[in-house]
């Protein structure tokens, strides 16, 4: 069983829905069935509410709503469908679906007033849970939007937000919903902070674009693009919206023309470090500061043109600034965990990637981070657990090859004497890359290893040094 997210088109934007399908139910429920009645046929299955959510969730994910409908419906006509949130909530989905929004709504609220605890009807295991219920809110702050009910919304979306802050799509709505209530500086930021969080998302669909609001989202990518420390793509971002800027003269999305004209700057700027030009461009972005002391971007701008000049104790303060002003920014504590680690403050360091963690649900390459500075500081366990976590996130910022973070995880399992995990996962760097030097010497090692372990006489075998990680 999985849950998965249902991506469909609002006008060019993604409306996210959730679902949860079971491989298998295709196995004995007929395609050819599908057809045969307009409620839902489950064919000879048992006629539970499990089944019934079951096959609705299929239609769900096939975009075939009135038929998830019918299936839902069937569901909830059982008192244990009834106590069902995910059911309530699914239900609102096909509604939205068919453009039904008030009646969404109205579903999202029954789920939303069951109770964490309640038992979903198509298994046993696991119950609902608080941290479920983000989910619910952001889609009755989706249908919200649609019904141009926008203060509603991001009262919804914003309940959301308290329970999973790193949900990204959830802050794309909330800067949706506050482009249309004309509140252009807040929607900017929400936009920027739902590409920092999930920058290969395409939250706009292909095409070319011409609406103001597309301008805004574009300048929104533009600033967390620098942030993420892609000067090329925050480059192209603003030119996208630059050129729909251009072609109306008369907008007024931002401030006013000083601060306009400040933004212009701030990316010239950033056409500087993407140069290799640090110097001036560190002089440009502490020309803006002078003229706004409390820009963000011109202090992120400043802190990335520090540390790339190896100005590391004043790099540390610039990202202190913008945490100053934007305290709840993972990016500045990602960088400033950099930072430190650079000049060995490996204490600090951990703590500010530790931040950078809770605001952001965790990246590969801030749970990497973390593994080398407890290796360094020869705390295997840890190290063993940041690597693996490393591994299953995903990567933003790069600059980490998952090789690396594979080579590094068997290192440590070595040192740490767990010889068959360690052969294990260096088995796995070598299987990507055969020639992988470390992996292979590492490789030896372990083998003479175990060799030792087989020997008849200690002068068999001889014990041999920790690998480089």
């Amino acid at each position: 069983m999985t849950f998965h997210s249902l991506i469909l088109r609002s006008l060019t934007y993604c409306l996210i829905l959730s679902g949860c399908t079971l491989e298998f139910f295709f196995g004995f429920t007929a395609q050819s069935a599908y057809s045969q009645t307009q409620s839902c046929n489950i064919g000879s299955n048992p006629k539970h509410p499990g089944n019934y959510k079951l096959l609705g969730s299929i239609f769900l994910g096939q975009k075939r709503f009135q038929k998830a409908l019918d299936c839902f419906e069937l569901a909830l006509q059982d008192e244990r469908g009834i106590k069902d949130p995910e059911l309530w909530n699914n239900h609102g989905l096909a509604l939205a679906g068919l453009k039904k929004f008030d009646r969404a709504i109205a579903s999202y609220d029954k789920a939303l007033q069951i109770s964490p605890g309640a038992i979903f009807v198509d298994r046993v295991e696991p119950k609902a849970k608080a941290e479920d219920y983000y989910l619910w809110w952001f889609n009755r702050g989706t249908a919200l939007v649609d019904l141009n009910r926008y203060e509603e919304a991001i009262a919804s979306l914003d309940q959301s937000i308290k329970i999973k802050p790193n949900y990204s799509f959830v802050w794309f709505f909330r800067g949706l919903a506050l482009f249309r209530l004309e509140r252009y500086e807040e929607a900017r930021a929400a936009y920027r902070r739902a590409v920092l969080l999930s920058p290969n998302t395409p939250y706009i669909a292909s095409k070319d674009l011409i609406s103001l609001q597309d301008y805004l989202v574009y300048y929104g990518q533009a600033e967390a693009k620098s942030r993420l420390g892609s000067y090329q793509d925050t480059i192209q971002a603003f030119e996208r919206g630059q050129k729909i800027r251009r072609s109306n003269p008369q907008i007024k999305l931002i401030e006013d023309k000083s601060s306009e004209n400040l933004y212009e700057a701030f990316i010239d700027g950033i056409r500087l470090l993407d140069q290799g030009e640090n110097k001036k461009a560190l002089i440009t972005f502490e020309q803006l500061i002078a003229q706004k002391p409390d820009y963000t971007n011109a202090w992120f701008g400043k802190a990335d043109a520090l540390t790339a000049l190896k100005l590391y104790p004043e790099a540390i303060l610039a990202y202190d600034r913008v945490i100053s002003i934007e305290p709840d920014d993972y990016a500045s504590w990602y960088k400033k965990g950099n930072v430190l680690r650079k000049v060995n403050r490996k204490e600090e360091a951990l703590q500010a990637y530790q931040t950078a963690i809770d605001l952001s649900g965790g990246f590969s390459e801030v749970w990497h981070n973390r593994g080398v500075i407890f290796y360094d500081l020869n705390k295997d366990a840890e190290a063993i657990n940041a690597y693996s976590l490393s591994l299953k996130a995903n990567n933003l910022w790069g600059g980490i090859a998952r090789i690396d973070t594979q080579y590094a995880l068997a290192a440590t399992l070595y040192r740490a004497k767990r010889y068959s995990e360690s052969l294990f996962a260096v088995e796995k760097v070598l299987q990507e890359q055969p020639t992988y030097q470390e992996a292979l010497e590492l490789r030896k090692l372990i083998k003479k290893i175990t060799d030792c372990d087989r020997a008849k006489t200690p002068s068999e075998c001889s014990v041999e040094p920790t690998p480089s990680k």
